[in-house]
């Protein structure tokens, strides 16, 4: 470079305060682009190789390709999260469904057993019973299968428990005076109004129900269900009390896994282990809490706990 400008200097009339800082300048902007060159090359490179599905690592040396590179690498890792996610929810969708098809047989094959015996009052009260257990199966399963949408089927208001309660309790009134279970709301009021989802927290509570009908079901005499609603300030909370098998003390914490029966699933062959797994489920999906407490022999007392509602 001095070279040239020396030459140029010798041999061209130039003026010289002119020309001297404009080959400079161009000296300067010559060597700025071949270093921008070489930072930005290989980045692109990269980004080709990588657009190709070619093996390349993207290097960051400018502040504009760091930034770049962070967004990219935060995009990543959220399309990661969201991946790992959707694949865990299939692989426990595709868990259930073949757990569940198993369940499903057994309704089945008891209710041709039945048939084929011969026919009595007696004899179609079982049947009755067999394929209401297939019914509540399937709800289940559908209800499963439902809840990847739940937030599209979801209309949270002010609904009335008491209403909730009977249409329930009504819904099982055969499967009771089959099992000389004596069902009883003790409440006061005439209204009892809560925040939730009509329709999913009524799927929450008759899995409750079920459970403590089946559970009650091998004692013999007369039963009591106990429904409970208090209010508490804020809180609205109902105990539904059951005079079942109970369940022991090591089993409790884990009565809402799913598939999970414990010692009750040695006694009962219809359990499943899905009644409070869903409960809970849908319970943590509205906000609200359930707990549940257990004497073995005595019975077993499940609490559901929601803001309360205003009236209409």
């Amino acid at each position: 470079m001095a070279c040239m400008i020396t030459f140029f200097y010798l041999t061209v009339p130039v003026d010289i305060e002119f020309f001297y800082p404009s080959l400079i300048g161009l000296f300067l902007l010559i060597v700025y682009l071949v270093i921008d060159l070489l930072r930005y090359y290989p980045a692109n490179r990269a980004i080709e190789r990588l657009l190709n599905n070619q093996d390349g690592e993207l290097q960051a040396h400018t502040g504009e390709q760091k930034a770049f590179q962070q967004l990219l690498n935060k995009t990543i890792s959220e399309h990661s999260s969201k991946y790992n996610e959707m694949k865990e929810q299939n692989k426990e969708r595709l868990y259930f469904l073949s757990h569940w098809m198993h369940y499903l047989k057994t309704p089945v094959s008891v209710i041709e057993l039945i048939i084929n015996k011969e026919e009595s009052s007696e004899t179609f009260e079982k049947i009755q019973q067999e394929n209401k257990r297939l019914h509540t199966s399937i709800e289940q399963a559908l209800t499963m299968i439902r809840m990847d949408s739940f937030e599209n089927d979801l209309e949270v208001k002010s609904v009335d428990l008491l209403i909730s309660l009977r249409k329930l309790i009504n819904g099982r009134k055969k499967e009771c005076i089959y099992q000389s279970i004596f069902p009883s709301i003790e409440y006061e009021g005439k209204t009892a109004y809560i925040v939730t989802d009509s329709k999913w927290n009524e799927i929450l509570i008759d899995q409750i129900i079920s459970n403590a009908i089946k559970y009650s079901s091998t004692k013999s005499g007369n039963k009591k269900l106990l429904f409970r609603i208090n209010e508490l300030g804020n809180y609205t909370t109902l105990s539904i009390i059951d005079e079942g098998v109970g369940i022991p003390s090591y089993d409790l914490e884990r009565v809402f896994q799913p598939f999970f029966t414990g010692e009750n699933g040695r006694r009962f062959p219809n359990s499943t282990g899905i009644g409070l797994y869903l409960s809970k489920k849908i319970a943590d999906k509205l906000g609200q809490t359930i707990t549940i407490e257990s004497t073995l022999s005595e019975g077993t007392t499940v609490t559901i706990r929601w803001l309360t509602g205003k009236g209409h």
